[in-house]
């Protein structure tokens, strides 16, 4: 198989994962944010309960002793009341629903993020055709199959807490109104937690899933990687042209710093490294030029035409060549090799002026 046949068999890059999750693109399963949720609302049920039957009981007891009064009931002062009462109740687990919604998906999320390009209409979901073709889905068939399950599970779970506590049904007939409403709480908070457990255990398989499917949808083809290699790396050919050009501009460089070098040392022919020395400038001889074979004649050539003096030193040439780059100072080990080169130039020099 091609290349270029589009299989996506490349695990998704960094830079693609980083993309997707700027567009709001992550593995997400909405049965762990209900879950959790749910969760959330049973705990806060149970810290709240006492309180919450308490005012129950004071409504109930209030509604008695209005009843009983010459005066009767005032419809619109019960009112407000259970309305105060009912606020009170309500808002608190609202709001820690909520918390524990924002928080579970901010977890999944990664951190929290704003994203508007999902706010962006997208014309191609109102098509009919394409709608159509998606509730033939593989991931729609798995939701489904989520779905009737979930709902298969819950039944169960309901069908085996009611089935155990069939004997306090029956027990009912002799309790008292209190007490026949704390048994029905007890086993409804018993078949709640049960029931959320359960739905948390698939929550936690579906993310899995979830995760797993994001993870194949974001695989990308051979080609994919290329491109996006080009795009971060840049096209090599314009790598290489770039290359080339900074080569030739660094040889541009280096063959105008000759003429003002104070020697320049060769192989004879494979090596030749220009240096020059001012110790206003630097406490030792700085290589200003190098080249190998071709540049190493232009160097020499510049340096005849200039007046440069040439001089041949094969370990000394090689030496400079592999360990200095250009415009750097030459390494202590080489001072002693370079000041008999300058010195005997500088001999040579004095000589030809007193001549």
């Amino acid at each position: 198989m091609s290349e270029d046949s589009g299989e996506k068999s490349e695990e998704a890059s960094g830079h693609k994962l980083n993309q997707a999750r700027e567009k709001g693109q992550v593995p997400k399963s909405m049965e762990v944010s209900a879950a959790v949720t749910l969760l959330a609302a049973g705990f806060f049920l149970v810290v709240m309960a006492p309180i919450g039957w308490d005012r129950i009981v004071g409504i109930y007891r209030h509604i008695h002793t209005l009843a009983a009064t010459a005066g009767g009931l005032d419809f619109l002062a019960l009112s407000r009341t259970m309305f105060k009462e009912i606020l009170i109740l309500i808002v608190p687990l609202a709001l820690a629903v909520l918390v524990a919604s924002v928080a579970i998906n901010i977890y999944q999320l990664g951190g929290f993020m704003v994203v508007t390009s999902s706010l962006v209409p997208k014309l191609d979901k109102l098509n009919f055709i394409n709608g159509f073709g998606r509730l033939f889905k593989l991931r729609t068939l798995v939701d489904c199959v989520k779905s009737v399950f979930k709902l298969f599970v819950i039944f169960l779970m309901g069908y085996l807490v009611l089935r155990d506590h069939m004997d306090d049904f029956v027990l009912m007939v002799d309790m008292s109104a209190p007490a026949i409403g704390q048994l029905v709480m007890s086993i409804a908070m018993e078949l709640f937690f049960k029931t959320c457990l359960l739905l948390l255990i698939l929550a936690i398989l579906d993310y899995g899933y979830q995760r797993w499917q994001f993870m194949q949808d974001m695989k990308m083809t051979k080609q994919e990687v290329k491109d996006e290699y080009k795009q971060m790396e840049g096209d090599p050919l314009i790598k290489n042209r770039i290359r080339q050009a900074q080569r030739e501009a660094s040889k541009k460089r280096q063959l105008n710093q000759v003429p003002s070098a104070d020697v320049v040392i060769t192989n004879p022919t494979h090596f030749a490294v220009a240096l020059s020395y001012d110790k206003t400038q630097a406490p030792a001889p700085v290589v200003v030029a190098k080249g190998q074979d071709f540049l190493a004649l232009r160097i020499k050539d510049i340096a005849k035409e200039a007046g440069v003096p040439i001089v041949e030193n094969k370990p000394l040439a090689q030496a400079l060549y592999r360990a200095v780059e250009v415009g750097q100072i030459i390494p202590a080990e080489f001072y002693k090799a370079v000041a008999d080169v300058l010195s005997y130039i500088y001999r040579v020099k004095g000589r030809k002026r007193r001549g």
